[in-house]
């Protein structure tokens, strides 16, 4: 179920809306987890997505910011601190990894408290994340208050994915390898005009897209139902994983490249329409040209299809 957090007033720069919109987020239903405690948010105030955790007392919160850095953000549901007169910042360590993260009153105590990372001091965070299985709020002139971190990891990692199937960014070492699809350039209505698999059978594989992400998102951009957009695109996933290998290679990648678009969130509905009208326009090439297709996009293993011979040299 597509989440929509109502959007905070602005004001604060250093810690983006989605801090500031936990009381809502904590009642509404996860809307996918990369591991069992830890719930994905893809809509949270401005548009950012953000991971949480609920730990007794504690929320603990990773979050994409505006500017494509990541944030970190402790929330102390059931408690609050009182800073000495100056100090306006929380320490949170996980590992070796340690950061000061700036409070936020609500009169005189504070119970959030958050920042976004330098994109430099990412990869520190992440190496302490892949060994460490707690870390811990140490409030100024307070006892450490112990959280844990098992599954952060996963989730950033499907943070970093959403991130870049939407067009945005992360710092390495979070931000995911592009994928491999057709080389950008081409160009597929001259591509569907010629008789034959330009890349003879090479294997591709049907994409898992993120239905639920995507026509969530759809819901708000195109004032249109989300349930709708679902039960579509589940029965475009399945015609295509049913008909997958009747479509040639050189279209499913043309084709593929086309929908990786992020601005197209209809995945599957749009994948299959680009493969069912160019594999159609193939297979009514092959049976009214006769022609070999376009050399300038031919194999170079068939250059020569449809030249001339070549003369061998007259002896002196």
């Amino acid at each position: 179920m597509f989440l929509q957090i109502r959007k905070e007033k602005a004001g604060m720069r250093l810690l983006p809306a989605a801090i500031l919109a936990i009381g809502t987020l904590c009642t509404l239903p996860q809307a996918r987890a990369a591991d069992p405690d830890w719930v994905f948010a893809n809509s949270g105030p401005g548009g950012q997505p953000m991971v949480m955790s609920h730990q007794g007392s504690l929320d603990v919160m990773f979050y994409r910011s505006a500017s494509g850095t990541i944030g970190i953000a402790i929330h102390q549901r059931h408690g609050r601190y009182r800073n000495p007169r100056g100090v306006e910042t929380a320490m949170v360590m996980i590992g070796r990894f340690t950061i000061a993260l700036q409070t936020f009153l609500d009169g005189q105590k504070w119970d959030t408290a958050g920042g976004d990372l330098k994109p430099d001091t990412v990869p520190d965070m992440v190496d302490a994340l892949k060994v460490a299985a707690t870390g811990a709020l140490i409030p100024f002139e307070h006892d450490p208050v112990p959280f844990s971190v098992r599954g952060a990891m996963a989730a950033l990692d499907d943070l970093a994915h959403y991130a870049k199937d939407h067009g945005e960014s992360l710092p390495p070492p979070l931000q995911p390898a592009p994928a491999t699809h057709a080389a950008p350039g081409v160009d597929i209505e001259k591509l569907a005009h010629h008789p034959y698999d330009t890349q003879h059978g090479r294997r591709l594989v049907l994409p898992l897209y993120d239905i639920a992400a995507n026509c969530g998102r759809a819901h708000i951009e195109m004032q249109d139902t989300d349930g709708e957009c679902i039960t579509a695109e589940q029965k475009s996933q399945a015609a295509l994983t049913a008909q997958w290998a009747q479509y040639d290679s050189d279209l499913k990648g043309a084709c593929l490249s086309l929908v990786s678009d992020p601005g197209r969130l209809e995945k599957y509905q749009s994948l299959l329409m680009c493969l069912s009208r160019y594999q159609d326009d193939r297979r009514q090439w092959q049976l009214v040209s006769g022609s070999s297709g376009s050399d300038d996009i031919l194999p170079a293993k068939n250059g020569g299809a449809g030249q001339p011979p070549a003369t061998a040299p007259t002896p002196p």
